[in-house]
């Protein structure tokens, strides 16, 4: 076996499953997941490996390749799939994306979804139908883009750490391994899902891949109080918009039966964590007359992204069934860590509402799709803080201590501004006083149970 084979298939192996990858120790079901990649983008089974990456050799002798070829031939239609024997035991099986879809299997028809095989219904199927012949925005060539100008490599060595992928294979190859490059004659053409991920300037090239996160002095878009336009690859825009909630948000203190207060936001950050992945994750990247929005009102938080539900999905299925309108950028992000487990966000989010306190979110599909939150209700046990009040509580209990001084230049305000507002966190219990006159400084207060 040539060199470049085995460090391809190093490559697969620390990548683990995905999209278009699936491992196997020997042919049982194989049928299934012939059937969903070639109803799918195609993609590669490699027999004679476990679920953790791990070899366990398969038969490689010419009468089983024979019958990986005979479960290919009794899908409908029949499937034509490619073999390649590796010395260390694996099989690998190549199946194309079929020309003749949908393609099932004797257990019925399958998709391949993310690192999931899922089986549809009769309603699916019939979905799948009407809907095939459309192009996926992020497996499309970007014809703009120029590998060796405008490739970060910085940001290719962010998700390999995040996708705990520990490999020195060329940048080339881990693109094509990823489904975001091809290499035709030596020259590298990038997927749009690689452009959104590892350019040096995504937005360049797909404008309104951004994000505007705008907070509001009331319950409309008139007195906007900060506003900010998130750029970067999908990694950068979650993290953003995230940070900037936790800025904005009012948060309270209450008793959390444990030593220190317990911080309590209007919105739990993981719901908003979860809003935001799912608009990067499935917006209609073809509508390039509008991009993300993250609103934050004085009685509401909206976030809302352009493109309704996908093949046919309802409300009522969120968080039920997972259908992929953008399979790539599906996938980079559960390779990287920020998605857990297919179709599992929006159940997530639920409960994190329900433990924060929240009422249930509100989700609205036209041509936006919109996720509608409304803040807790505090009890009389929480302590509620302005955002500069907030900003004054995390500085102090970052720093350990500060005086007067600190805090004013800290938080931009006079001497007089800023004793008014420790005064406010004094009263409250929050802070407590050590030394006298000149000398005093401020720390934050242990709180026990009363």
């Amino acid at each position: 076996m040539e060199e470049s084979s085995q460090r391809n298939l190093d490559l697969v192996l620390a990548g683990g499953e995905g999209q278009k990858v699936e491992f196997k120790v020997g042919v049982g079901s194989l049928d299934r997941e012939m059937a969903a990649f070639a109803n799918a983008g195609g993609g590669t089974i490699f027999v004679g490996v476990d679920d953790e990456g791990a070899i366990r050799p398969a038969d490689a002798s010419n009468r089983f390749a024979s019958q990986i070829h005979d479960i290919a031939r009794n899908c409908d239609p029949p499937l034509t799939v490619e073999l390649h024997r590796h010395p260390v035991g694996v099989v690998e099986v190549n199946i194309p994306e079929g020309s003749d879809k949908p393609y099932r299997c004797k257990g019925g028809f399958f998709l391949r979804v993310g690192p999931n095989t899922q089986k549809l219904s009769r309603d699916e199927i019939v979905r799948f139908v009407l809907a095939e012949g459309q192009h996926r925005f992020d497996e499309l060539i970007n014809p703009d883009f120029k590998f060796e100008t405008d490739f970060d490599s910085a940001r290719l060595a962010r998700f390999l750490g995040l996708a705990d992928i520990a490999h020195q294979a060329d940048a080339r190859e881990i693109l094509q391994s990823l489904d975001c490059a091809l290499v035709v004659s030596n020259k590298v053409q990038v997927r749009q899902a690689g452009v959104l991920f590892f350019a040096k300037d995504p937005q360049r090239f797909i404008k309104e891949s951004h994000v505007t996160c705008a907070c509001y002095k009331g319950d409309d878009r008139f007195d906007i109080v900060d506003r900010q336009d998130i750029r970067g690859n999908p990694f950068e825009l979650i993290e953003g918009a995230l940070k900037f909630t936790k800025h904005n948000v009012r948060m309270r203190y209450g008793i959390s039966g444990e030593a220190r207060r317990k911080e309590i936001f209007d919105y739990p950050l993981v719901a908003v964590r979860e809003a935001v992945i799912n608009a990067v994750m499935h917006r209609d990247y073809a509508y390039d007359s509008s991009h993300i929005y993250l609103h934050l009102f004085s009685d509401r938080l909206e976030i809302e992204n352009p493109g309704g539900l996908y093949q046919g999905l309802t409300i009522e299925d969120l968080g039920k069934r997972s259908v992929r309108r953008n399979r790539t950028i599906a996938d980079l992000l559960f390779r990287a860590g920020f998605v857990e487990q297919i179709g599992s966000g929006f159940a997530r989010m639920r409960q994190a509402l329900v433990d924060n306190g929240n009422p249930p979110c509100e989700v609205s599909a036209t041509n936006f799709f919109v996720i509608r939150f409304y803040p807790r209700l505090a009890s009389d046990r929480e302590t509620n803080l302005t955002s500069r009040q907030n900003q004054l509580y995390r500085y102090i209990n970052a720093r350990g201590r500060a005086a007067t001084s600190d805090v004013a230049r800290h938080l931009d305000v006079s001497n007089d501004t800023a004793r008014r507002e420790i005064k406010v966190l004094l009263e409250q219990g929050i802070l407590k006083t050590a030394g006298t006159g000149k000398s005093t400084v401020y720390s934050t207060c242990e709180y026990e149970q009363q």
